[in-house]
């Protein structure tokens, strides 16, 4: 294998790294967001072998994923499982895509561009589901500050987005020297550039007609039927810290107490993801008199309107069994509704075989790990009273859950009339970790035409509007409270709420019928034979 075949890959790693939010470029960039793929795509095009794709993916794999997620080093003891551990996954990840991108490089040039923007799309959305879910670093990210393009995503989801960006990169790979893969029979140089110009023409059909869309439903005003009043409090704390429990209790009452101050008309008090370290219910004792200068307790009895905070949940009290939940509270010594997240973090949230003796054992003495969270089964949303007298229901993800779209959907489909998101991010010391997090939030209000509150213990604290608009928003890394009117529109559901994940659902199983054809065209003209293939 050529070494200039991995320098590419390695470049289009240092460019994907640049394209998303990172410290240079704090929301990303979307003219690299165009070519930050292309110089990868042609490496793996050019490739002679299975092993030699694999390599090229797994260089690019580990090298994006230790650019632009550096700050998980910062996972306090477990960095070697949060760093090093999605390092590893995506070096497996790509090398096992690049043996697919490889054989998929093999299709008639007419629509190649296509079917690799199929592939990475399929991958994108497979990446982000189940157990090692992880929604970061997707193709649309760069450009969820471009509100007329990612307006698509009501009807496609983010994916759509996704495959539009994917396709220009692969087109770009494609006017590269000597593009070519292996099995190319065009002729003529002439030919050539006459079938890339349609290329061209087609995919700026596609950015037009994006672009088209997007302007006429932001020249569209969304009804709105009620404004619920929000004060979210930003205490900038370190939940990780021990023997300051107290004190940031103390700080988060005092911000609540000015946020309140400044905006007495709100109608729910928003703290961030575990705001409080010990279940409420089963440590009542411990907030009626902590913190000693102001209870907790006490405290909440005074509040004017209801609050939403992260705490444990305890499930079962025997076994001791706990959700990383979203509380609300109203008066004193009562919890009045609850959520468990759904989806956890692997390998430091949820751990699998963690009743297996050794595995728990090892990571208890390995890595410090002294338990796990139990996952939440249902979408449970919170009611709260507006000051008109209406009542509204509010879907709570809890930190990373606001990144995947199918839960951002699940609680809209639920009943949700407005989402927010509680997270702590405060571990991550760095604005890049915050804004890469935010950046993948926004698509869920433009996908369900929803107000995106978020809440959070650093960063990013802000207001969403349905068009993805940012109508508020905090300094991170900085103790604040920002008090919000977050539109509550009359429910119209999106082509997304209602169908889903169709399309990536849609380009996995043209990707599936892709390498059945290719496999049954190799074996009709054998290994060596001539490629027909225009």
């Amino acid at each position: 294998m050529k070494l200039r075949l991995l320098l590419l890959s390695l470049l289009s790693a240092v460019i994907t790294a640049i394209a998303l939010p990172n410290e240079l470029f704090s929301n990303g960039s979307p003219l690299f967001g165009l070519f930050c793929l292309s110089f990868y795509f042609y490496a793996v095009s050019h490739t002679r072998s299975a092993g030699s794709a694999a390599l090229v993916g797994a260089l690019y794999g580990g090298v994006s994923t230790l650019l632009s997620n550096y700050w998980l080093m910062f996972f306090g003891e477990f960095s070697v499982w949060t760093l090093g551990g999605t390092t590893l996954g995506y070096v497996g990840y790509h090398a096992l895509l690049a043996t697919f991108m490889r054989r998929i490089s093999e299709s008639p040039r007419h629509w190649r561009p296509f079917a690799i923007a199929a592939l990475w799309t399929a991958y994108e959305y497979l990446k982000s589901m189940g157990f090692l879910g992880y929604p970061w670093g997707l193709a649309a990210y760069p450009f969820s500050g471009v509100l007329p393009f990612i307006q698509i995503a009501e009807v496609t989801g983010v994916w759509g987005v996704s495959f539009i960006v994917a396709l220009t990169n692969a087109l770009v790979a494609e006017v590269l020297p000597n593009m070519g893969s292996r099995t190319d029979r065009i002729p003529s140089g002439t030919l050539k550039l006459a079938l890339l110009l349609r290329q061209a023409v087609m995919v700026l059909l596609l950015w037009t007609a994006a672009f088209a869309y997007g302007f006429v439903q932001l020249s569209r005003p969304l009804p709105v039927s009620h404004y619920m009043h929000a004060s979210l409090i930003q205490q900038n704390t370190d939940s990780w810290v021990t023997g300051d429990e107290a004190a940031t209790l103390q700080t988060a009452q005092a911000l609540s107490r000015q946020a309140l101050a400044a905006a007495p008309e709100s109608d729910v008090l928003v703290w961030s993801e575990t705001s409080l370290r010990r279940p409420f219910s089963e440590y009542l004792s411990f907030y009626t008199h902590e913190p000693p200068e102001d209870p907790f307790v006490p405290f909440v009895a005074s509040l004017p309107a209801p609050l939403l905070t992260g705490a444990p949940y305890i499930l079962n009290p025997d076994s001791w069994d706990a959700m990383n939940a979203v509380i609300m509270l109203k008066g004193a010594g009562k919890v009045e509704q609850y959520y468990g997240k759904q989806q956890l973090v692997p390998f430091a949230e949820n751990i699998p075989f963690w009743g297996v003796p050794a595995v728990r054992e090892f990571f208890r003495t390995a890595i410090g790990l002294q338990g796990t969270w139990t996952a939440g089964t249902q979408y449970r949303l919170f009611p709260i009273s507006l000051s008109d007298g209406s009542i509204i229901e509010a879907g709570t993800p809890i930190c990373f859950e606001d990144a995947f779209p199918y839960l951002g959907r699940g609680f809209v489909r639920a009943g949700a009339d407005v989402l927010i998101n509680l997270t702590n991010n405060s571990w991550s010391k760095r604005d890049s970790a915050q804004i890469q997090h935010f950046v993948a939030a926004r698509f869920r209000a433009v996908e369900n035409r929803i107000s995106l509150v978020r809440s959070t213990n650093s960063g990013l604290t802000a207001l969403v509007d349905g068009y993805g608009r940012i109508t508020a928003q905090a300094p991170m890394f900085t103790q604040t409270y920002l008090n919000v009117n977050a539109p509550i529109y009359t429910h119209r559901p999106t082509v997304y709420t209602t169908y889903g994940d169709y399309v990536p659902y849609a380009v996995i199983l043209v990707v599936l019928g892709l390498l059945v054809w290719l496999a049954a065209d190799t074996q009709k003209r054998g290994p060596d034979g001539p490629r027909i293939h225009g």
